[in-house]
């Protein structure tokens, strides 16, 4: 741009004042939409991981991260997407006023020799107001894309890590002689890897200090080649060195710093002005999840529900959620049942060689087996309320309307509660470390009875 003649400049500005700005508008404006409906899609798919699937500790903290790692980048994304908008907003209102008046007369103002030849140095005309607001636009939208660049590569890092991880870990379990063997493999690539993403990194931030090392340059280039596919940092590469051959280092630098600090500071603070008020759920306090009139529809369940607070019944309803990770504790608790279907990928259809004549069916079990697995999963909860103990209740397998979770429900009557507050207690049987099956408490819910209604 800065390469143009005047000429040059005057007739693009002109050609500019013509063209249909709007649809710019509308696509930014369109695109920080979506990005904000992507993000709470993204906060809901989170909290599903944890409620409908059995993932290890492991497997939760690397798909947690890397989806966090996501959806800052879309946060990232809509936030740049907004400057942008505004600045182009802006660069479009200047256009506009310099339809109308393109120099600034300041010998009109009548303001004194020495501020009339301040401003005139100082205060830069509106072509270049033009041309300096399009070139902040264009590197904002640009720089957008890099911070969520840095992001994904951190994520699809960790990604190829574990992947790793995971097929030596494979591995070791073939054989007792691949074990020890793979050990030393592991003990070999894994530090490398660890070290050698830290090297890339730490070039990528310093803008390239490795690169500029002769001898080590040579060493360093068959790793980079490795993470440039690995982090998919191949498809934002060009996007990158055009800013730092462009723009100071310096200046690059503290971009990189403010953003870090902003980046950091709201993942590990936040500010709240209630501190005698406490965090964590104790016996105190009351949950509005625990209550099918309280909890919001877009809510999971987290152990289990009432129909309401306030019970005026002759009985109370009660769903139980089950869990998926409590399979290994089931399978313990009921040894002898063995369930039609796999813990993960399943065939959906049954088929059988009746005759000579293959029929494919859909899978169904008996209702024996339903009754079998009914017993299963409703011995794994000690239900009390007031301290009394309910032993004889009935359960039913329910698909509860709040995102369609499944569980038990049951009915307990109310002619032992008393007028007022009772609390409900829910424990249930888990494995400790030694296999020994115990009670751990599950839920603690309050709730409110008066007489029915007649």
């Amino acid at each position: 741009m800065s390469d143009k003649t005047k000429d040059q400049i005057s007739d693009w500005l002109n050609k500019l004042e013509s063209e249909s700005w709007q649809l710019e508008l509308l696509v930014s404006a369109f695109t920080i939409f979506l990005l904000i409906q992507a993000t709470i899609s993204f906060e809901g798919f989170i909290t599903e991981l944890e409620y409908q699937y059995d993932l290890t500790s492991g497997q939760y903290s690397m798909l947690y991260l890397f989806i966090g790692l996501l959806y800052k980048s879309l946060e990232a994304l809509t936030f740049f997407l907004i400057a942008h908008l505004m600045l182009r907003g802006f660069w479009i209102g200047t256009i506009g006023l310099r339809s109308v008046q393109s120099k600034i007369d300041f010998s009109s103002l009548n303001y004194s020799e020495f501020f009339t030849e301040k401003l005139r140095k100082k205060v830069i005309s509106l072509d270049q107001l033009v041309i300096k607001l399009d070139e902040i636009c264009s590197v904002i939208f640009a720089f957008a894309f890099l911070v969520i660049s840095i992001l994904l590569a951190f994520g699809m890092y960790l990604i190829f890590f574990s992947i790793v991880a995971v097929i030596l870990n494979a591995l070791a379990d073939i054989s007792e002689w691949m074990d020890s063997a793979v050990t030393v493999l592991a003990l070999t690539i894994l530090p490398m890897l660890l070290i050698s993403g830290l090297i890339y990194m730490i070039d990528y931030f310093t803008l390239g200090f490795f690169k500029k090392i002769r001898w080590f340059s040579k060493i360093y280039y068959p790793f980079y080649r490795l993470y440039n596919l690995v982090t998919l940092s191949v498809l934002s590469r060009s996007i990158y060195y055009y800013m730092i051959s462009k723009f100071s280092k310096k200046r690059i630098r503290l971009v990189y710093g403010i953003a870090a600090f902003f980046l950091t500071f709201t993942m590990l603070f936040e500010f709240d002005q209630h501190p005698y008020y406490p965090d964590d759920d104790h016996e105190l306090y009351m949950s509005s999840n625990y209550y099918d009139n309280l909890r919001p529809s877009d809510e999971f369940i987290y152990s289990a529900s009432l129909e309401s607070d306030m019970v005026n019944n002759s009985f109370m309803k009660l769903f139980l959620r089950y869990d998926a990770s409590d399979n290994s504790m089931i399978n313990s608790h009921c040894p002898d049942y063995v369930p039609e279907k796999e813990d993960g990928l399943n065939w959906k259809l049954d088929m059988v060689l009746d005759g000579g004549s293959l029929n494919i069916n859909s899978r169904k079990n008996s209702p024996e087996e339903y009754a079998t697995i009914l017993t299963c999963l409703s011995g794994l909860f000690q239900i009390s309320i007031n301290d009394s103990i309910y032993q004889d209740l009935n359960f039913r397998f329910y698909n509860h309307p709040n995102k369609n979770q499944k569980g038990l429900i049951t009915v307990i009557p109310t002619t032992e509660f008393m007028i007022g507050e009772n609390v409900l207690d829910i424990k249930k049987v888990r494995l400790d470390s030694v296999q020994n099956k115990k009670l751990y408490d599950l839920a603690t819910i309050p709730f409110w009875y008066s007489t029915p209604n007649d």
